[in-house]
């Protein structure tokens, strides 16, 4: 195969200045920030145990390739006794290389590691042997050259000046002796599920993973073959089995109670006793992980199999597609999910439709990268314009620039929340990609919807209530209290976006808002929403979209009629309070007994602090009420906030205060 240029000649003399070195190091703490879910920000990515490594063969590498061997040498025996890692200070180490725990981690002299490369422990890059090794010309590679953004699973072995093409996968305990192919999967056979000894219960055993050796690459591309449905194995039928990439219990007891089989892939923090209890198979590993989800995947299709794979829960949306992509499966694929995940490439998707230049609900949109860049979209676009990141959730790092006064302050914050998981957002996102759109003005909306084999159904408008200066969602209520025209322009809007996006099955949660020139879609999900809009849902249509997205692939629900109507009106109310301290939490659980009450949820605990309100993560909690209207609804849920739910907060001043509902109020003037 042709050989790409992967950065192993030295660079020209003068050019590794001390700032470029400063650069580079600071760039490999925000990688470990990145690549690593348990590391929450810089500080404590200083404690990661791979960083003293890479920071010291930044060093040695250049005092070797200055003739300085011994020094470079010293430095890097100090790192493998601090580390366990062992590079050689002659091997190239490329940008943003990412080694995940470290131990035993060995990379030979004349390796080259490309950019963006991830790395986990007990990998060995290295050679075939000195009897081999002394036989060859001065100067010749005797370690691999690996391509950019490869992975290099769990005890991974690469020997001998091989070519690893940009990015390949190479499974866990494989062994590489030739070349791979970019973008090739190397897997080792996977790990086959034990059968049930005498006496002992078929859930452990089914949970029982036995390993095998490693072989070559030409063992392994066979091995990564899917077999036949009629060759599989086993008690469970593929036909009524779900792979589940991240749940809470409700969506594990849900696919339980319409009969189905669970495989459950679950992340380390998110086990829960019932998902123990209810999954037929639980793997616990980082789901968001690409490289660890795949042979995991490939080996629950093997045995038992699954119909298709789906996850309703942010984080898992992208491996559930990339997994029925790898299988041919019917549920939604990579590209689609990734359109709805990424809003910049959402944008970029909707501008490149023939005609949308003329479309009057068109928002510009680029990406964000550096100062200069918030001065030219103004210049282009006008003001107001929004800053927020390309895939976060819950209004978290959302910024609107009134003018040119305001990019310096709303440059400096991002650049502070770049690469940063923050105490504001779950650990299983980051902060990393921001870009900016076109503001636009109007009462704000969702739309919960589903699709049947391209046929989408918009289920219920939920009314918004946001803050008037910041971008906090403060309650929601079904159904939205609008006319006839301007609902159905909600609808088509919402129908047309989604046959532009790609999406044919499945349950989706688009956010848009009312304009100037119409309906514009702010972005969109294929999950459920949150903030215990389904809940609503329910209260007042009776329609479960959590049962709805588990059951549509397999044939257990009836397809919905184009408009369904409500019965009740439904309302989720937060609660909010000045700043200060959490000092007692009371009437929670009288709150949730009271008549009309669907569920409360209340986070604020005894200690915590409270801040002046920013976005969705400064609530306190949510009531969700039903109502025979939606007006009175609304007004329910204030009414039980106030006769029921007590949090006493001690500001800085040491006056204590009450929280309370936070004001309703949207498109229609609706007391609070």
């Amino acid at each position: 195969m042709p050989h790409a240029d992967f950065r192993s000649s030295p660079p020209p003399p003068g050019s590794e200045r001390p700032e470029r070195l400063l650069r580079l190091l600071a760039e490999d703490l925000r990688t470990i920030v990145e690549r690593d879910p348990s590391v929450r920000d810089r500080r404590e990515a200083l404690l990661h145990p791979v960083l003293p490594a890479m920071w010291l063969h930044r060093v040695a590498h250049r005092l070797h390739r200055r003739g300085r061997r011994l020094p470079a040498r010293l430095l890097m025996l100090l790192a493998r006794s601090v580390t366990g890692v062992e590079i050689h200070p002659g091997a190239v180490l490329g940008r943003r290389v990412f080694v995940d725990h470290g131990a035993a981690v060995v990379i030979g002299e004349t390796a080259v590691v490309g950019d963006d490369v991830t790395i986990y422990h007990q990998v060995t890059l290295g050679a075939v042997g000195w009897w081999r090794d002394n036989l060859r010309a001065d100067g010749e590679r005797r370690h691999p050259v690996i391509g950019a953004r490869v992975v290099l699973g769990v005890g991974a072995t690469v020997l001998g000046p091989v070519r690893v093409g940009d990015d390949a996968v190479i499974g866990a305990r494989a062994l590489v002796l030739g070349d791979v192919p970019a973008g090739a999967r190397v897997l080792a056979p996977a790990g086959t599920v034990s059968p049930p000894r005498a006496g002992t219960a078929s859930r452990t055993a089914s949970r029982t993973v036995s390993q095998t050796a490693s072989h070559t690459v030409s063992r392994t591309a066979r091995a990564g073959l899917p077999r036949p449905p009629e060759e599989r194995n086993g008690s469970m039928n593929p036909d009524s089995t779900v792979l589940i990439v991240g749940a809470t219990d409700e969506t594990v007891r849900k696919a339980k109670e319409l009969g189905l089989t669970v495989l459950l892939l679950q992340h380390p923090t998110k086990v829960s006793p019932e998902q123990e209890e209810l999954a037929d198979v639980l793997r616990v590993l980082d789901y968001t992980e690409w490289a660890a989800v795949e042979p995991v995947a490939r080996e629950l299709w093997q045995e038992p199999g699954f119909r298709v794979a789906l996850s309703i829960t942010e984080p898992g949306l992208e491996n559930a597609g990339r997994i029925n992509d790898l299988f041919g499966l019917d549920g939604t694929g990579y590209e689609v999910t990734r359109r709805f995940r990424d809003k910049l490439a959402m944008r970029r998707h909707l501008a490149s439709v023939p005609g949308a230049e003329l479309d009057p609900s068109a928002v510009a949109a680029a990406p964000l990268l550096r100062r200069e860049d918030l001065d030219s979209f103004g210049a282009v676009h006008g003001y107001p314009f929004i800053v927020k990141p390309t895939d976060a959730t819950a209004s978290i790092g959302v910024f609107r620039i009134g003018g040119p006064q305001d990019a310096e302050p709303v440059w400096a914050t991002v650049e502070g929340l770049r690469g940063t998981r923050t105490d504001r957002v779950s650990t299983m996102y980051l902060l990393q990609d921001f870009l900016m759109e076109e503001y636009v003005e109007g009462p704000e909306f969702s739309v919960e919807a589903f699709s049947f084999a391209g046929r989408h159904v918009v289920v219920a408008i939920t009314e918004k209530f946001v803050h008037a200066d910041r971008f906090a969602e403060l309650g929601h209520a079904v159904p939205a209290r609008l006319d006839e025209p301007v609902r159905e322009r909600i609808s088509a809007s919402v129908r047309r976006f989604l046959d532009l996006i790609g999406l044919s099955d499945g349950v989706t949660h688009t956010e848009l808002r009312l304009g100037p020139h119409g309906p514009v879609v702010i972005e969109s999900h294929n999950r459920v929403a949150g903030d215990m809009i389904p809940e609503l849902v329910r209260g007042a249509y009776g329609i479960d979209l959590v049962e709805y997205a588990l059951g549509w692939p397999f044939g257990l629900v009836p397809e919905l009629p184009d408009r369904p109507e409500a019965h009740a009106g439904a309302s989720v109310r937060s609660l909010v309070g000045e700043p200060g301290r959490v000092e007692s939490v009371e009437g929670v659980a009288d709150a949730a007994a009271r008549d009309d009450v669907l569920d409360v949820r209340v986070t604020a605990k005894p200690g915590d602090t409270v801040r002046a309100l920013r976005d969705n993560w400064d609530r306190l909690g949510l009531v969700a009420v039903t109502g025979p209207d939606t007006d009175a609804a609304i007004r329910r849920g204030a009414e039980v906030i106030d006769d029921a739910i007590r949090i006493r907060i001690v500001g800085e001043d040491g006056r204590t205060s009450l929280a309370y509902a936070a004001e309703a109020r949207s498109l229609a003037e609706v007391p609070a």
